[in-house]
């Protein structure tokens, strides 16, 4: 691959290709330019300019919130109003955006997980004052509903998120149709409980063309 100057730091991987690979994104912390670098076989074999977005827009996400096959898609973040944009990536474009809502900045990434079902990206955030865990159900590129994980300590560190769905019948890939709720399930045994982040409720019928008023539109090269 080579050497790329510090002032590019990655973002995040993904199949940002198309190809079933998992491909690298870097940002440019000086101008918000993001670059995509497909990896194939241990090695780059191309990259591609996505586009600059405002360097208050930081990248929060990666998962398939398109709910298109094999598709990874990127949420931004504005680190000031709490605003996040999903950007739908295919074949090493953006080829299109939606604002999805905004939350207040107590509330933290903490892991994207199928929550909601069977191969949905679901996006959980933290409050760093509480310690409350919320779920966000995105699918098609909208926000489709929220609900309390329950809260645990601030001393408590979030070590990560997975499923171990069982090998039984029934459900995509032998998962059972309950499978999905043992990360729910687990969490609520945390106890206590949140109200859905300020903000984001109110913003599930918000026009995607709301993100125009926050984000240079990214420009393919």
């Amino acid at each position: 691959m080579g050497a790329v100057g510090l002032d590019w730091q990655v973002a995040g991987f993904g199949n940002f290709s198309s190809r079933g690979t998992s491909d690298m994104i870097l940002r440019n912390v000086n101008n918000g330019a993001l670059l995509v670098y497909d990896v194939d076989s241990n090695q780059v074999t191309g990259n591609a300019f996505l586009g600059n977005v405002g360097v208050d827009w930081k990248p929060l996400a990666f998962g398939n919130f398109s709910s298109r096959p094999g598709a990874t898609d990127m949420i931004m973040r504005n680190a000031n109003s709490g605003g996040m944009v999903i950007y739908d990536i295919n074949n090493n474009q953006v080829t299109s955006a939606y604002f999805i809502g905004a939350v207040g900045l107590d509330w933290q990434f903490a892991g994207v997980a199928p929550v909601s079902g069977a191969g949905a990206s679901d996006l959980v955030l933290r409050n760093a004052n509480s310690g409350a865990f919320q779920v966000y159900n995105i699918a098609f590129n909208s926000l489709n509903g929220s609900a309390s994980l329950g809260a645990v300590g601030l001393d408590w560190s979030l070590g990560g998120l997975a499923v171990d769905p069982p090998t039984g019948a029934g459900g995509a890939m032998g998962v059972s149709d309950d499978s999905t709720s043992q990360l729910v399930q687990a969490m609520a045994g945390f106890g206590g409980a949140s109200g859905a982040a300020d903000g984001m409720n109110s913003a599930l019928g918000a026009d995607p063309l709301q993100q125009q008023q926050f984000l240079t539109t990214p420009q393919h090269a």
